[in-house]
């Protein structure tokens, strides 16, 4: 029964990683689509703050930002990948990486954070210091420390 609960915890977490995911590819198909129609109006979707309240979400987006601040990203990039020991998405190492700032990991934030980290991995890439390894789901790019 607790590996059956482990499991079912662990699946809990995959399902939030992928409807952050969900949710920032209709965003970006959201802003894609106001540069077309400057009228259109998105529909609010389930679990997402709406059009109406920008001003909710912008303590949290600020938290990010302030208790990013102070960080070495790249260094800090370099010891999640580590720790994990296998190639990672960038959704799960912004799960780390909020742990390791001491940043909750509500799907704002997290979404946040991987946008952040997505420079950085890139960044890395170009240093020679990190790589891709593949895709997961066919389409999200799996992350690992270059040896």
């Amino acid at each position: 029964m607790k590996q059956k609960r482990a499991a079912l915890t662990e699946r809990l977490r995959q399902l939030e990683r992928e409807r952050v995911d969900i949710q920032e590819l209709m965003g970006a198909l959201d802003l894609v689509i106001l540069s077309y129609e400057p009228d259109y109006q998105p529909s609010p979707t389930p679990g997402s703050a709406s059009r109406e309240r920008p001003r909710k979400a912008r303590p949290s987006l600020s938290q990010v930002k302030a208790a990013m601040n102070g960080v070495n990203k790249r260094q800090a990039v370099l010891e999640v990948l580590r720790e994990a020991g296998e190639p990672i998405s960038v959704t799960d190492c912004a799960a780390k990486f909020a742990a390791k700032i001491g940043v909750s990991s509500e799907p704002e934030n997290l979404s946040d954070i991987a946008h952040r980290l997505s420079a950085v991995l890139t960044q890395l890439t170009t240093a020679g210091r990190v790589r891709q390894s593949g895709q997961f789901d066919g389409r999200k790019v799996l992350w690992e420390i270059a040896a």
